[in-house]
């Protein structure tokens, strides 16, 4: 087996499980913690940064759970840096509490659940933490559950967290017949710079698996992932949820279970609605490349919402397609609204969908769509939150959110049948559209959002980029 040196102090391993013997005085191999080996106090690090590619990070970790932690921990420790920072602003300014607050509830709340439901995930970021400890960055457990649990604890603090743009299609909807699907993500600023994290992960047990993703979680969190299984998903957010969440299991571990365990779209819906806690809502879509089936997923609290076909298109745009789970779950007026972002965007995909591009979606039609600035009310194609590619911060209309809020449209990404196959996507970093976002220019002329440049990066045009990992 072949082994080279990270930063001189770290010995990763490559595709074999033998040991190349140590150029040091002695060569004895001792266990530390869990199954981490570690050979003269180097730990073998499972997994290895494949490349930077027009913004993304793109990793693959591998192994047992505290393995593949640790090798994320340490992997991603200068990218973890970044949440240091926006973490606790975020944190104070959606849920209007400390982080340590914030931290403190999560650990009452979520942490007995995950430590006695999902072991293994706990395993996990126990590895995460014990990885960023070895990069100089001395994070607890709670810390990173609290990380994780940003979109379960949004309904618990009062803060809907309406987020994203997607579709899917097949069959007579799609050029070849095969799933095209596409996703961007609509997101804070702040939050929205960190999810340029590509993983692949190879777990000891279970399916293989790529997703987009943000230092020290464990699930994807914008939810797009490609599986081993055949299965490929994403979603986007329900808002105006009307209920509190029941903890039960937090949802970034049943969708990591299903990411990780699921076959079919039927052990999709039968782990998310397993001790569901109602946290997070989603309109979830998601197609198995084995059957060419697409399904639309619709989960609240009590009511869940199942369509499957084999030819058609389901979309998300924040407003949920169930008009029981709409009017029995949510308080949301905004589906048929034009005046609103998701009454735009529904009456916007649905035409591209349906009418445009049926029969000829394919990934540059997708890409096309993922970046439509097409505002229903305005009839004009127009930078503003109304868009499928959003840009709340160059609308100076008063909504949900102040104008000129700091928020909008911070990535893209499409695949097809054929590459989710092989694991790869297409993605763009930044705005979907392409237009780029530079700070310094966004305070001075917007300066009641001075206090944001803390947290804030300039976001450059990216182009599109092909992801791929070629073994796994």
């Amino acid at each position: 087996m072949n082994y080279i040196i990270i930063s001189y102090d770290i010995i990763m391993s490559t595709e074999n499980k033998s040991i190349k013997k140590s150029k040091s005085k002695t060569n004895n191999t001792k266990k530390i913690k869990r199954t981490l080996d570690e050979i003269n106090d180097k730990p073998i690090l499972h997994g290895e940064m494949i490349e930077e590619k027009e913004g993304w990070h793109i990793a693959h970790i591998y192994g047992n759970p505290y393995d593949r932690g640790f090798a994320h921990g340490y992997l991603f420790r200068n990218q973890f840096k970044r949440v240091l920072n926006v973490f606790p602003f975020i944190v104070k300014i959606d849920f209007k509490v400390s982080l340590r607050t914030f931290i403190r509830k999560c650990s009452k709340l979520i942490k007995p659940k995950v430590k006695k439901h999902f072991p293994e995930f706990y395993e996990e970021i126990q590895g995460i933490c014990a990885g960023l400890k070895y990069g100089n960055i001395d994070i607890s457990t709670d810390y990173i559950i609290a990380w994780n649990s940003i979109m379960s604890m949004s309904e618990i603090f009062d803060k809907n967290l309406e987020r994203c743009s997607a579709f899917i299609a097949c069959g007579n909807a799609t050029e070849k017949g095969n799933i095209v699907m596409a996703h961007n993500t609509h997101s804070d600023y702040a939050t929205g710079q960190l999810f340029n994290i590509v993983l692949y992960v190879t777990p000891e047990n279970g399916h293989p698996f790529v997703m987009q993703t943000m230092p020290g979680n464990i699930a994807s969190t914008s939810d797009w992932f490609l599986c081993g299984s055949g299965i490929v998903g994403c979603e986007t957010t329900i808002g105006d949820i009307n209920y509190r969440p029941k903890f039960g299991a937090p949802f970034f571990c049943r969708i990591r279970q299903a990411m990780q365990y699921g076959d079919t779209l039927d052990d999709y819906v039968k782990i998310m609605t397993t001790n569901n806690a109602g946290d997070y809502a989603c309109s979830w879509l998601l197609g198995n490349i084995k059957t060419n089936e697409i399904m639309l997923f619709e989960l609240g609290l009590k009511i869940k919402n199942i369509q499957r076909t084999h030819n058609g298109v389901f979309y998300g745009m924040n407003s949920a397609i169930s008009e029981e789970l709409r009017q029995k779950e949510t308080t949301d007026t905004d589906f048929c609204n034009i005046k609103t972002s998701c009454g735009s965007r529904h009456m916007r995909l649905n035409e591209l969908l349906n009418e445009t591009y049926h029969g000829k979606i394919n990934i540059e039609n997708a890409k096309k769509i993922m970046s439509d600035h097409y505002d229903w009310f305005l009839k004009k194609q127009i930078l503003n939150k109304k868009g499928i590619c959003n840009h709340t911060d160059l609308d100076g209309e008063k909504g949900k959110r102040a104008p000129y809020f700091p928020r909008g449209c911070t990535d893209g990404k499409v695949v097809n049948s054929e590459m989710a196959a092989k694991l790869s996507f297409a993605g763009r970093f930044g705005a979907s559209c392409g237009e780029p976002f530079i700070v310094d220019k966004f305070v001075k002329k917007h300066p009641e959002y001075k206090h944001w440049a803390k947290v804030l990066e300039d976001r450059p045009t990216k182009k599109w980029a092909n992801i791929i990992l070629e073994k796994i």
